[in-house]
């Protein structure tokens, strides 16, 4: 009787327990009528977490571009928000997730409801573009009175490895599809090939220009007038109220002072996960299906315990598949932020947005880059969107290994012997180099691969193959680029992407639809339960046998600083 007393005593403790959990991550937050929305940005931002569930269980979840969708779109036109804090603790986002952001900040300032950045430096000796670039969105800008403004152009850095590589008596022996596809080079060279340069040249450029023209547009300066400022930074905060980058400086309780004074003492401040999680959306059924990360086969790894996810063909066909399915679903919306990896199961994954286009529309919606297996999986979607500073294109192919055989034998002292059976038995073995009859089969391949790839893009995108080989080589395009090259269709983020769909599956355009994500939130013993969350294996299937990259690469990612 004690033991079954114990039992039952346990077991209900259990089910009080779980039941406690269910209802913290389930329910819905009631929102005042007189609130602030606070957005506190921190750290990295990831598109997506479906297992974001997890962290409700102890506190607030983590702040995701799906959350920042959701609360900043529906906060424009709800009457209980009264205007938008934005807080920095330091974050990293790439460019394009900045515009995306900044889009949606602005959106809320054009409905009448008041923005203000508050940071306590904008970089501190460190590089302010980014933090500056996102705070410019707001109609006030307000640093503590010792901050600084370190607003003083972009700079990008490559590193090479190949030194290093020859001090460790490693060889690469790899090769590419062509001249512009760089993911290599960090192996093969000590410096910038003249395409190379040339690309990042092209790029840099590009961003920096678009990030001129919207601190211009937004704090109503010209263009010049911007280059000239960050041509002269940085600056103190004095200095930059002067030079009308900024409104106000002023210390923090002074500032919780200021957003009284808009709000009202009684005003709530309400987080931005906390606001998303109480939005209610109804209508016709739009999917989201999100790609992320390094592409390869087999499943998607999304553990709450890693920084990257990473995009299994396995995984994303078995969500279009559901979609499919799924006749509630009146259109898809895939959004892609990958820089590629396995052209086999980029492959896969094209496949499956190829057959979900005979019953409903796809769209896709790129986020900070899309390029190479990125540029792939999105090519025949029946729309494509990006925003301007979005990394896309890098139509190309990249293979090779690693010739370890002096470090092991020379600097470590290991040996190995070797048997075979097949002339080419070790082709992949990290302890040669490929013989010339191996390159030529690699060459083969490769060559296959990237005639693959130019067809593909010629039938999706109404393009000669002569046409996409010129603007293919592995070259990387901004999204701005992009849409000149006719490789996407309009420049946007995802909400852009849901009104092409609802255009496209004839769904009116004053009518609301009800986003569906996928892949969805998966429970704390789910994540524990799942056999393949385990990162080393991922990294296993992207490595198959010392190849250094997987077929199809894009080469370069920006995070701005």
């Amino acid at each position: 009787m004690k033991t079954f007393r114990f039992l039952l005593v346990l077991f209900l403790i259990i089910v009080a327990i779980l039941s406690v959990t269910a209802w913290l991550m389930f329910r819905t937050p009631a929102i005042s009528s007189n609130s602030v929305l606070v957005l506190d940005l921190q750290g990295d931002i990831p598109e997506h977490m479906p297992t974001s569930g997890i962290e409700a269980m102890f506190g607030e979840e983590r702040l995701t571009m799906n959350t920042l969708n959701t609360a900043l779109h529906y906060a424009r036109s709800d009457k209980r928000v009264h205007g938008l804090l934005l807080r920095f603790k330091g974050v990293s986002m790439g460019f394009a997730k900045a515009q995306e952001l900044r889009t949606l900040i602005r959106e809320i300032s054009e409905s009448g409801k008041w923005t203000a950045a508050y940071l306590d430096t904008i970089g501190e000796f460190s590089p302010g573009n980014g933090l500056y670039y996102l705070a410019s969105a707001c109609d006030s800008i307000t640093v503590n009175p010792l901050g600084d403004v370190n607003l003083i152009g972009l700079h990008a850095e490559v590193p090479f490895l190949r030194g290093t590589l020859d001090k460790l008596k490693i060889e690469p022996d790899m090769d590419h599809i062509r001249e512009y596809k760089t993911a290599m080079n960090t192996f093969t060279e000590k410096e910038f090939t003249e395409a190379h340069r040339e690309m990042m040249e092209s790029l840099i450029q590009d961003i920096y220009g678009q990030m001129v023209e919207d601190i211009a547009d937004a704090r109503t300066l010209e263009p010049e007038v911007v280059r000239d400022i960050i041509d002269g930074g940085p600056y103190s905060a004095e200095e930059a109220l002067e030079k009308k980058l900024i409104d106000r400086t002023m210390y923090w309780d002074e500032m919780k002072k200021w957003v009284d004074e808009q709000a009202g003492e009684d005003a709530d401040w309400v987080s931005v996960p906390t606001y998303a999680s109480s939005v209610s959306q109804k209508g016709d059924r739009i999917a989201v299906v999100y790609g992320m990360g390094a592409i390869h086969t087999g499943e998607s790894s999304t553990s709450p315990f890693q920084s990257s996810p990473t995009m299994g063909s396995d995984s994303v066909a078995k969500l279009f598949r559901q979609v499919r399915k799924d006749d509630s679903i009146k259109a898809v919306v895939f959004r892609v932020d990958s820089p590629g990896g396995s052209a086999v199961a980029s492959e896969i994954i094209r496949r499956e947005v190829v057959l979900t286009k005979e019953s409903k529309p796809v769209v896709v919606s790129m986020s900070d880059v899309a390029g190479s297996g990125g540029y792939w999986v999105s090519m025949s979607a029946d729309s494509i969107i990006a925003d301007p500073g979005t990394i896309t294109g890098s139509i190309g192919v990249v293979v090779g290994k690693m010739n370890t055989r002096k470090f092991w034998g020379d600097l470590i002292g290991v040996t190995f012997g070797e048997v075979n059976a097949g002339k080419n038995a070790d082709m992949y073995s990290s302890l040669h180099n490929f013989t010339e009859e191996q390159k030529a089969i690699r060459t083969k391949f490769m060559e296959d691969i990237y005639a693959r790839f130019v067809k593909e893009v010629s039938t999706s995108r109404g393009l000669t193959e002569e046409r996409v080989n010129e603007i293919g080589r592995g070259r990387v395009w901004t999204g701005q680029q992009a849409l000149d090259l006719n490789l996407i269709d309009e420049i946007g983020g995802l909400w852009t992407a849901v009104e092409k769909a609802k255009e496209l599956a004839d769904i009116p355009e004053d009518k609301t639809v009800k986003l569906v994500v996928y892949p969805r939130e998966k429970s704390f013993l789910e994540v524990l339960a799942h056999k393949d969350n385990d990162f080393a294996k991922v990294l296993t299937q992207l490595k198959q046998g010392d190849l250094v990259y997987g077929p199809v690469w894009c080469p370069v990612q920006f995070t701005i600083q």
